[in-house]
Formats: C-alpha cells, sequence, structure tokens
C-alpha cells in the first residue's frame, strides 16, 4: 500500500461546500494500480464510498462509516492516444479536460470548463453545462470492481439520462476514452473563455456550493421557480440560497450538513406548494445525521484523548504581543472543545512555566525564537512532552530565513537573490549584486520585523541599521515586483491560497496586525491549474525542511510568472487578522475545528 490512509479523518475540506462529518476511514491512493490493489484486499463487507473534487455532494455531520476513496489528483493522467482518443483518469478535474483539449484542437469538450468535478463525478451523473453533456463523447470506460478487476464498458452498457447513470452494482469509474472531433484552438479556448465569463457572471463562484441543487424539470428551470417562491436570497443558519442563483444554496458562514439539507426542504415544499412542482435534488446526500446529544464529541471526537493541554504562549521575543493574542483565542477554542486545557505564559524559561504543573501535551502558539526555532521543542522532547508542530531541526532550519533559503536553492526551488549585510562595507556589494530596490530582514524574525524596504544607498544603510537591532544575521533580498500569495499547510495538505493586498510599501507588521486597508483575496483569482501548482510547490517547500503539522508558506508571482518563495512560518499567527484560519475557513474548517486539528498533530 502506498497511499495515505486516515482514520477519524473529517470530510469538510474535501467537499465544495466545505461541511460534513468524519469518516471513518479515508484512502487517499498513489495511483491506479495502488488503488487496484487497495480494493483487492479490502474485506467484502467493507463500506466503499468513491470521492473527487467533492462537489455535486452534501455530507451529513455524523459522517460516513466504512471507507471513503479519495481519487483527487491521484488518479490524474491524461493523453491522447495513437488513435486520436483521450485517456483520462477518473481524478483529473473536469476543467482540466477543457483546456487540455482546447490546447491540443479538439472540439466538444468545452462544457466540461463549467463543471466543477472530477471526470469520475462527471461519469457517474452525466454531469452537464452550457448546452453540453458527458456521455455523448464517451467512446469506453474502465471499470473496477469489489474484487480488484477491471472491465471495460462502453455506453451501451448503461441506462443514461438526465444527470443519471445506472450500470452495474459494485462498479466504479477508472478511466474514460473520450471520442472529440478536430478544431481550431483559438476558437476553442474563446468559447471556454466566454462560457467561464458567463459562470462567473451568472453562478457564485466565490463561496462554497456544490453546483446545481435540483434538476431542472422538464421545459423549465429549477431557478425560475425558486425565485418565483421568494427564496432567493433566504438563509437558514450559515446557508442561504444564492441571491445571484438561485438553484445554488451557498455555505456563507460555517453552516452545518444539517443546515444544508434542512434548506433543500424547504426550498422544496415551498416550490411544490407554489408551483405543484416538486423539484428532484441534483446532490447526492450522504452518511449519517447526528442526533441531539453532544455536538461537540460528534462535531471533533472525544477531548479526553489529549488529557490536560498547556497552551504555551508569549514568550520573551519580540513577537510575545501577537503570541499572547494567539495563545488566548486558542485556548477559548479548546476550552469550547471541551479539551482540558490550561493557559500558560512564558515569561523566561520554558522549563520554569512547566515547573510543577502536570500536563499531558503542550499546544505550541510561542511565534518567533523561543517557540518556533527548535528551544521549546527540544525542551519538550527532553521532558517527554508531546506537542503540536514540527520538530527540533525543521523548526531550526525554518525560523532562520538563510538556511531555509539555501536548503529550498538545494532542490532547485527558487527564491530571491540575496546578500549578507555583516558590517557597513557590505552595503556596496550588495548594491552592485542586487541594484535598488531591496527588502532587508533581520534572518530571525517573523511577523515582518525589523524589515525595510531600500531605494538608495542610505536607505539600505538605515535599513541595515534597524535590523542589526534584533541580535541576529541580516540580510538584504532583492525586491520581487508581482503579486504576494500565501499558502496555509494543514497535515501535508494546502488549504485554498489567499492572495494579500495593502497600501503599504510592503506587508509589514502594521498591515499584518492593525490596518483595515489590508485586502485579503480567497479565492486568490488564479485559475485552477495555477493554484494547484502554488499548493504543491508550497507542500514541496515544507516537507524539504522537514516540517510537520502545520505551516504557512509565502510566496511571490513575479512579472515574468516566476514564483518565488519568500519564506515559511511553522508556528503561524492565530489572530483575528491571520491568515491560516481565513485559509482554513475557506475549507469549511471554522476556527475551532482548525484548533481541534493541529492538536491532534500532537499525537502523531
Amino acid at each position: 500500500m502506498q497511499g495515505r490512509l486516515l482514520l477519524d479523518e473529517p470530510l469538510a475540506k474535501y467537499t465544495t461546500w466545505r461541511v460534513g462529518g468524519k469518516a471513518d476511514r479515508l484512502y487517499i491512493p498513489q495511483d491506479k494500480a495502488d488503488l487496484i490493489t487497495f480494493i483487492k484486499n479490502l474485506p467484502e463487507t467493507e463500506p466503499l464510498f468513491w470521492m473527487g473534487l467533492g462537489s455535486n455532494l452534501l455530507i451529513r455531520d455524523g459522517g460516513i462509516r466504512g471507507t471513503v476513496i479519495n481519487t483527487k489528483n491521484r488518479l490524474k493522467s491524461m493523453y491522447l492516444n495513437d488513435d486520436g482518443l483521450l485517456y483520462v483518469e477518473a481524478g483529473v478535474p473536469c476543467a482540466l479536460v477543457a483546456r487540455f483539449c482546447a490546447e491540443h484542437g479538439l472540439l466538444g469538450a468545452e462544457f466540461l470548463a463549467g463543471i466543477p468535478g472530477t471526470m469520475g463525478g462527471a461519469l457517474k451523473m452525466n454531469a452537464g453545462a452550457f448546452g453540453g453533456e458527458t456521455w455523448p463523447i464517451v467512446q469506453q470506460v474502465e471499470m473496477l470492481n469489489r474484487q480488484g478487476q477491471v472491465n471495460l464498458r462502453g455506453p451501451q452498457d448503461f441506462q443514461i439520462s438526465y444527470r443519471s447513470v445506472k450500470g452495474f452494482d459494485g462498479e466504479w469509474f477508472l478511466s474514460v476514452l473520450l471520442r472529440l472531433a478536430a478544431g481550431d484552438t483559438v476558437a476553442s479556448q474563446h468559447k471556454i473563455k466566454a462560457l467561464l465569463e458567463q459562470r462567473a457572471k451568472t453562478q457564485p463562484t466565490n463561496q462554497p456550493s456544490c453546483g446545481s441543487v435540483f434538476i431542472n424539470p422538464v421545459g423549465d428551470y429549477a431557478a425560475r421557480l425558486i425565485e418565483q417562491a421568494g427564496l432567493k436570497g433566504y438563509k437558514l443558519g450559515g446557508a442561504r440560497v444564492s441571491e445571484k442563483h438561485a438553484n445554488f444554496i451557498v455555505n456563507t458562514d460555517n453552516a452545518t450538513a444539517a443546515d444544508i439539507e434542512k434548506l433543500i426542504g424547504i426550498v422544496q415544499r415551498k416550490v411544490e406548494e407554489i408551483h405543484g412542482v416538486l423539484l428532484k435534488t441534483e446532490v447526492c446526500m450522504v452518511g449519517e445525521e447526528i442526533t441531539a446529544m453532544d455536538t461537540t464529541a460528534h462535531r471533533y471526537g472525544d477531548p479526553e484523548k489529549f488529557g490536560r493541554v498547556a497552551v504555551m504562549m508569549g514568550g520573551s521575543a519580540a513577537e510575545r504581543a501577537v503570541s499572547l493574542r494567539s495563545g488566548a483565542a486558542v485556548y477559548e477554542a479548546l476550552k469550547r472543545a471541551g479539551v482540558d486545557a490550561i493557559a500558560i505564559d512564558v515569561t523566561a524559561s520554558p522549563i520554569d512555566a512547566l515547573a510543577n504543573v502536570q500536563v499531558d501535551r503542550v499546544f505550541n502558539i510561542i511565534h518567533g525564537r523561543g517557540g518556533e526555532d527548535g528551544v521549546l521543542q527540544a525542551v519538550l522532547e527532553v521532558l517527554g512532552i508531546p506537542y503540536t508542530g514540527s520538530g527540533v531541526l525543521a523548526s531550526a532550519l525554518s525560523m532562520d530565513k538563510l538556511r531555509t533559503k539555501l536548503c529550498w536553492q538545494g532542490i532547485g526551488l527558487v527564491t530571491p537573490l540575496w546578500r549578507l549585510l555583516q558590517s557597513e562595507a557590505d552595503i556596496d556589494g550588495c548594491i552592485e549584486k542586487l541594484g535598488f530596490p531591496v527588502i532587508v530582514k533581520p534572518a530571525k524574525e517573523g511577523s515582518s520585523l525589523g524589515m525595510s524596504k531600500a531605494h538608495n544607498r542610505d536607505e539600505l544603510l538605515a535599513a541595515w541599521q534597524t535590523a542589526s537591532g534584533f541580535d541576529c544575521d541580516v540580510y538584504a533580498e532583492q525586491w520581487v515586483s508581482g503579486k504576494e500569495y500565501t499558502v496555509a499547510i494543514l497535515n501535508g495538505e494546502a488549504l485554498p491560497v489567499i492572495r494579500l493586498e495593502t497600501p503599504h510599501s510592503f506587508y509589514d507588521y502594521e498591515a499584518k496586525y492593525h490596518a483595515n486597508t489590508t485586502q485579503y483575496h480567497c479565492p486568490c483569482g488564479l485559475d485552477e491549474a495555477q493554484e494547484q501548482s502554488l499548493k504543491t510547490l508550497a507542500v514541496t517547500a515544507s516537507e524539504v525542511l522537514g516540517v510537520k503539522g502545520w505551516a504557512r508558506v509565502d510566496v511571490f508571482i513575479d512579472g515574468n510568472g516566476q514564483y518565488q518563495l519568500i519564506e515559511i512560518n511553522t508556528v503561524p499567527g492565530m489572530t483575528d487578522h491571520s491568515l491560516v484560519p481565513m485559509a482554513a475557513k475557506q475549507a469549511g474548517l471554522d476556527f475551532d475545528a482548525l484548533v481541534w486539528q493541529v492538536l491532534e498533530t500532537s499525537l502523531v
């Protein structure tokens, strides 16, 4: 088994609605061959459920019993055969298929650009958009059964209708051969662009949804019936009928699956009452409901498994004030989740802070030196106390921006040029190598403390003097002109990318923690392929340093489209202005759920 098997895995982050309970087991295969091997070795009685991008899917809050297979970005092969047929595995996003076809001058798949799912899901429900449907372009499909056998089948083996495909029980789609017509690449690309522009204008693409919720009745539109029933904008809990397109229900404020399912029922009853039409759901609803018991325990798990948790915050470094704010928020979240947590303000030695205190593990939320550089981690390991986040070496490497850059360069990752500034004598050499503008940084501080932008020699000298006050190496880095992004990492997976905009000269301390003029864009505005590339880069950048648990990677995309890695944080902020909670919310994890998942990294 080469893939990843996760136990009691929350499924909200795997669905486009960003809701849902846990799976008993979630398997993420390495590739098609690994998936076949895994299926062969499963007991015949083990319940199985398959997921791709998690669109068109509502997973109830009680989760899914058995094993969930997630093929997203795993069954990802796509290529043209010698006979002109396009081979696509089930985990490839439909939007990427549309783009591939356009780039290779193939017509007939443009509609796939409007389907927010994978080819496996499109095959399962005969997905369609903009007047096109999946199965008319299908030549052959590859199916996998419970015994691990692969069967080739054609369209004639299925009962295919509008948003419905009936085939063989106990078989799942592995891949498809598509037959498409040769055409004009430019014309196809223009058509896709026009379709996507139409989709952006008419659908709530910037909010978590599943796509269309209801099947259009014959000769009519579900959205029209819902709107005329006065339900456009109707809200229940965190779920709302979209004000942009009434056949979409969006997650506006940490909705539960129960909120969404109840709202679906309200819409059905109201439309039937007014129009005499019973709307049938297009969305697949699976999993178990939560009963009126302790929903905290159902939602997250058993808090007693952690024992007593010390939330260590503060510290004596320059980021102390931010750490205290982060620590207070984390402590309150743990208490709400039923965890036996205590708050410890570390003002001197962490050994002294833990003296006479009996704890089972530590949630480390000390930013900067003393908490993020391996020192606290080493103390806790000597004491035998588990803790959240990265270990000693990864923390020490990541805290030192210069050594981080050397590690990244060692495996060919791009990071801006820099020059070490040890004295005033290094100023002219720096100017000769880097030119202007540059940004000057203390190598071992976070939160942009001690950083200054310099446009000339006098400013560079002043910036060096400012940064030198932080008692660590100082360096100047070539200024990158472009857009700034940040990627949060949680348990080896990248969360939605955030693009940062500030009227300040750069994203400084004031812009991070106090300014109301800083703008955070999530979705970030990149297309799906670009965002996925950026996520992959961020995960790789964290893995090469040995980072575990959680982190945040900062990246620029310069004017030439080149990704430039800037730095990584292994104890990111958890304040009301912090970026990791913002990305987690877009992924369907509210603050309390995020804190719980970070605490779970102390169990590994």
